[in-house]
C-alpha cells in the first residue's frame, strides 16, 4: 500500500472522522429536506414544517409549468388578466393558490414599476392589474432605466464592470416559480460553511497528532518519514476533505431536486431581483457557489494543515481555526474589516452566498478588475493552497525530534 493510501485510511479510521461525516450528511440532507416542508406564504399562512405546507409547494411547482419560459409582454399580460379576474371575485386575493403563480409574476413586475415611480406599493395588486398592454410592454425599458440609475450611483471603479455584466443579462428573463430553490440555495451557503468547518476539524490531527503521540520521533528517522510522508499526509487530507465535501453537497442538491425539480433552476436571477446584473440562472449561480465552496474547503484544509504542522496538539489547532473561520468571518460579515483590509478579509473561506449575486456585490482584485464577490474569492483562494501547503510540508519536515 502507498503512503497516500495508508494516510487516507488513517483519517477514515478515526472515530471523530466518522462522527463528523455522519453529522455532515445529516446536516446536508436534513436542512434541504426541512425547506421542502416550509411555508412559502401564499394564502393563509400554515404551520411548517407540515404536509400541508409541502402540498402547497408541490402545487406551485406544478402550476408554474404552464408559465415557464421567456417572460414576454404576452406572458405579463396573461398574468395580469388572470390576476384581474381573481380580484374581481368576492374576497379575491392574489395570495390565493388559484392565482399564486400569476401573482408572483405580477409582483416581480410591480417591483420594477414601483422603483420607476409608475405605481406605488399602496394597494399594488389593484394598480398593477390596472396597467394596460402598452404599459406592461415597457417593463424591460423601465428596468434598464432603474439599473442605469443604480450603476451611476455605484462607486466609480465598479461602474464599468456592472455595465459589462448587465449587457450580458438575458432579455426577456426566463420565468419559473423559484421560491423553493431560492430558499435552498440560500441555505446551501450555511451548509457549505458548517460542513467545510467540520471537515477542516477532521483533518486537524494530520501533523500534530503524530507529534502529540510521539510517533513522529520514529517516522522522522525512517527513510521516507519526512518529505514523502508529509506530502502523502497533505494529499490524503485534501482528497478526504474534497471528496467528503462533494458527497455532502451532492446529497443536499439531490434532496433539493427531489423536492422542487430541476425546471426552476433555469429561471433568471432577475425573477427575484430585477436590478441584478449577473447574467446567470439559479442553476448557474448554485453551481458557482458549489465550486466556490469546494475551493473554500480546500483552502480551509491548507490553513488547518499549516496550523497542524506548526502546533503540537489538536486543541490549539482547533482554537486558532475557530478564531479564523468563525470569529473573524463574523467580523467580516458585520462589515468591521472593510477599507484597506477588504481585499484580504474578503478572501477568507466560506463567505460566499446567493445574496451577494442578487445584490450585485463586486470586489476588486488588487490592480485588477472588479468581480462579483463569489468569483473574486474563487480567484484568490487557491493562493492559500499555493502558499500554505508548502509551508506545512516544510514545517513538518524540519521539525526537530525531541
Amino acid at each position: 500500500m502507498t503512503l497516500f493510501g495508508w494516510e487516507l485510511i488513517k483519517i477514515l479510521k478515526r472515530r471523530m472522522t466518522r462522527v463528523i461525516l455522519a453529522v455532515s450528511l445529516v446536516l446536508a440532507a436534513g436542512s434541504a429536506l426541512f425547506l421542502g416542508f416550509s411555508n412559502y406564504s401564499f394564502g393563509v399562512e400554515v404551520a411548517a414544517p407540515t404536509w400541508q405546507a409541502r402540498s402547497r409547494s408541490v402545487q406551485a411547482t406544478a402550476d408554474a409549468a404552464a408559465w415557464h419560459g421567456p417572460l414576454t409582454a404576452e406572458t405579463l399580460q396573461a398574468a395580469r388578466d388572470r390576476c384581474r379576474t381573481v380580484l374581481q371575485q368576492p374576497a379575491g386575493d392574489l395570495d390565493g393558490a388559484d392565482a399564486y403563480v400569476a401573482g408572483d409574476i405580477l409582483y416581480m413586475a410591480a417591483r420594477v414599476f414601483t422603483e420607476a415611480g409608475e405605481i406605488s406599493w399602496a394597494n399594488w395588486p389593484a394598480q398593477s392589474t390596472a396597467l394596460d398592454d402598452d404599459a406592461l410592454a415597457q417593463l424591460y425599458t423601465l428596468r434598464a432605466r432603474n439599473v442605469a440609475a443604480m450603476i451611476d450611483a455605484a462607486p466609480a471603479d465598479r461602474q464599468a464592470a456592472l455595465r459589462v455584466l448587465n449587457d450580458r443579462v438575458r432579455i426577456p428573463f426566463v420565468y419559473d416559480w423559484v421560491d423553493g430553490h431560492e430558499a435552498e440555495i440560500v441555505q446551501l451557503g450555511n451548509v457549505i460553511f458548517l460542513v467545510g468547518l467540520l471537515l477542516c476539524a477532521a483533518v486537524a490531527p494530520v501533523f500534530c497528532g503524530e507529534v502529540h503521540t510521539r510517533v513522529y520521533t520514529v517516522s522522522h528517522c525512517a527513510r521516507h518519514g519526512r518529505g514523502r510522508l508529509a506530502a502523502a499526509k497533505l494529499a490524503a487530507a485534501l482528497v478526504f476533505a474534497g471528496g467528503a465535501f462533494a458527497v455532502c453537497t451532492g446529497v443536499f442538491v439531490a434532496v433539493q431536486l427531489a423536492l422542487f425539480g430541476a425546471r426552476g433552476l433555469s429561471a433568471s436571477l432577475q425573477i427575484t431581483a430585477p436590478d441584478c446584473v449577473l447574467p446567470l440562472s439559479y442553476g448557474q449561480a448554485e453551481a458557482w457557489l458549489l465550486l466556490g465552496g469546494l475551493v473554500s474547503c480546500l483552502a480551509g484544509v491548507a490553513i488547518t494543515a499549516a496550523l497542524s504542522a506548526r502546533l503540537d496538539s489538536e486543541f490549539p489547532v482547533l482554537l486558532v481555526l475557530f478564531a479564523l473561520l468563525v470569529f473573524l468571518r463574523a467580523l467580516v460579515e458585520a462589515g468591521m474589516l472593510g477599507g484597506p483590509l477588504e481585499p484580504l478579509s474578503q478572501s477568507l473561506p466560506f463567505l460566499s452566498g446567493l445574496q451577494e449575486f442578487l445584490d450585485n456585490r463586486l470586489l476588486a482584485l488588487p490592480g485588477g478588475p472588479a468581480l462579483p464577490a463569489p468569483w473574486y474569492r474563487l480567484a484568490v483562494q487557491p493562493l492559500y493552497l499555493v502558499v500554505l501547503l508548502p509551508l506545512a510540508w516544510r514545517w513538518y519536515v524540519r521539525r526537530q525530534v525531541r
